[in-house]
């Protein structure tokens, strides 16, 4: 489930970026989508397991890929949002 965060942040990191947010602030906004998940999914959600709670991991292993992503989707926006400039 934990996937669907991640492509999420790089889809947020592309509309960010394409509704004109600067950079920086398109690929932040994308990193905070997948650590919110986890602490959401982790402390509202009630349990769902029966083994040890490994969500310390997940947040930063899913926070590293969701950054990722968030990066990939700004510099995807950022390539488009050149062309655009270029076909005028």
């Amino acid at each position: 489930m934990e996937i669907v965060a991640i492509i999420i942040a790089g889809i947020v990191g592309l509309i960010a970026r394409l509704l004109k947010v600067k950079p920086l602030n398109a690929w932040l906004l994308g990193c905070v989508i997948v650590p919110v998940f986890v602490l959401f999914a982790e402390f509202v959600l009630s349990y769902q397991g029966g083994g040890a709670s490994m969500w310390p991991i997940a947040l930063v292993f899913g926070g590293a890929y969701g950054a990722a992503s968030s990066a990939g989707g700004v510099f995807i926006a950022g390539l488009i949002v050149k062309g655009s400039k270029n076909a005028t």
